[in-house]
């Protein structure tokens, strides 16, 4: 989201720094030859009319060589250093999906409580009360937003702008999270009969028939030769590149193949379509049925769960088990129920 640049940073005849601010009627300037010396003066200008202007100002850094002048310190305002870890150390140890959802909440649930606060300022008794507010209308979000503002304090913390970490401090109740609910067979023929002709028709069938996560619709490779699918898996540790799984075509995902309708609905499009035809399901719960058939055909859990792309259990089992394509070949066939 855009925020104003209302401090500005700037460099004078490669002498003296000099820091000016130009808003909410207001046009002061700090200036010093020694970098430290002005931004302590617009510190002290800041927090003198902080109760007036606070809610609505940040630092924001020019350059890359101003930057590496702008020495954070205990009393950085709580955006300042956020955005950091968000955009910096947070969005690389996750998936980009995964990322657009923590930089929603952030936005949305952290930085209009914290943006505009020190980083020393904020107690565990402010965070508890937020939290406990959160967790009475939005108890997962919640779970997530503490795990971001962890992350973001225990970075503090490591850098050695703040003593100790008040997330430490806060307690919530642990969210119990529901597992997906498999269709019926009874439910998924009527769903299969009400979704005739739909735009999303192909889509469902795809992620019924396949097993495969929302987020790997749109990487599935046919191999009709072959009879294979060539899935990236959208479950990746941080450390892994590109890992896909090759799984058989099923008897009724061949039944998709030639679907008049075949191309790709984005995801927002998918879970609220699917609401009309199964009001108390969700798009995770075709991915299950999928799982529950094939083991209701007999086909053994860990070869289900190397064609959902699941951990298998154990580092043994994931490693060194392997199952020749012919054997998933035969075990596929047994899926036309």
């Amino acid at each position: 989201m855009p925020r104003l640049k209302d401090f500005k940073i700037r460099v004078k005849n490669n002498r003296y720094y000099e820091i000016r601010f130009r808003r909410y009627g207001y046009n002061v300037s700090f200036s010093s030859k020694n970098f430290e010396e002005a931004k302590r003066k617009a510190f002290d200008w800041l927090y003198t009319f902080e109760e007036q202007i606070k809610p609505q100002v940040h630092f924001t850094v020019l350059s890359k060589s101003d930057s590496e002048h702008f020495n954070i310190s205990k009393n950085t305002l709580f955006k300042m250093f956020a955005d950091d870890y968000i955009y910096n150390v947070r969005k690389r140890r996750v998936k980009a999906l995964t990322f657009m959802t923590y930089k929603n909440y952030y936005e949305s649930e952290i930085l209009p409580v914290y943006g505009k606060m020190r980083l020393s300022d904020i107690k565990p008794y402010y965070i508890q009360k937020h939290l406990d507010k959160l967790h009475a209308v939005k108890p997962r979000c919640c779970e997530d937003i503490k795990m971001l503002l962890n992350g973001i304090f225990q970075y503090a913390v490591d850098n050695g702008i703040i003593d100790r970490n008040p997330i430490k401090a806060v307690y919530i109740e642990k969210h119990e999270r529901k597992n997906g609910v498999a269709l019926t067979p009874d439910e998924e023929r009527q769903f299969v009969k009400d979704i005739k002709g739909s735009k999303n028709e192909w889509v469902f069938l795809k992620m019924l028939y396949s097993g495969v996560r929302p987020s790997e619709i749109s990487d599935i490779q046919e191999d009709i030769e072959n009879n294979t699918l060539t899935i990236k898996n959208a479950k990746l540790k941080s450390y892994q590149k590109n890992l896909t799984r090759t799984i058989p075509i099923f008897p009724k995902y061949k039944e998709t193949l030639d679907h008049p309708i075949r191309k790709y609905v984005y995801l927002h499009d998918l879970g609220s379509d699917l609401k009309y035809y199964l009001p108390n399901h969700t798009l995770k719960d075709l991915r299950h049925t999928f799982t529950t058939r094939a083991r209701e055909c007999g086909i053994d859990n860990e070869l289900v769960a190397v064609w959902t792309g699941h951990s298998l259990g154990n580092i043994t089992r994931s490693v060194y088990t392997h199952f020749s394509n012919e054997f998933q070949q035969e075990q596929a066939k047994k899926l036309n129920y």
